[in-house]
């Protein structure tokens, strides 16, 4: 039987982190983030910075993020959260005091993700996940389900 347990990514307060990162578990981000998001569950912390893409299952956002974004399940934004960009989500919540500067627009049921197929949610890799409107980059015939 496979091992259920994911792990949990931190960038903490004093780090800056640049490139693309790709989180199969929790990535909790305390300090800077600049490049791509790709991952499960991804949480920013009041005082964190991220500008980057993002494709991933759920996101709760208490720091700044800019970036255009896809969350196929939950999107939060804390009080303490900025977010400006562009989201296609399946269900957001904005909490008083949180910002949101962005064009909205819903999840369409073609773009749905299977839970199995979280972890690589934006890579493009994976021949069955739905390419989201934007995505350039191919499949990769070396992967299967």
């Amino acid at each position: 039987m496979a091992d259920k347990q994911e792990g949990i990514s931190i960038i903490d307060k004093d780090c800056l982190v640049e490139g693309t990162l790709n989180v199969k578990g929790k990535l909790i981000v305390a300090g800077s983030l600049k490049g791509t998001l790709i991952g499960n569950t991804v949480v920013t912390a009041k005082g964190s910075r991220v500008d980057a893409p993002a494709k991933v299952r759920e996101m709760i956002i208490g720091g700044e993020f800019e970036g255009d974004i896809t969350v196929y399940e939950t999107l939060r934004i804390l009080s303490t959260g900025v977010f400006s960009g562009k989201i296609v989500c399946k269900s957001i919540t904005l909490e008083t005091g949180g910002k949101l500067n962005a064009r909205v627009r819903p999840l369409d049921s073609t773009e749905e993700l299977p839970l199995r197929d979280t972890a690589l949610a934006a890579g493009g890799v994976n021949p069955g996940l739905p390419q989201v409107e934007g995505d350039t980059e191919g499949t990769d015939p070396s992967k299967s389900d």
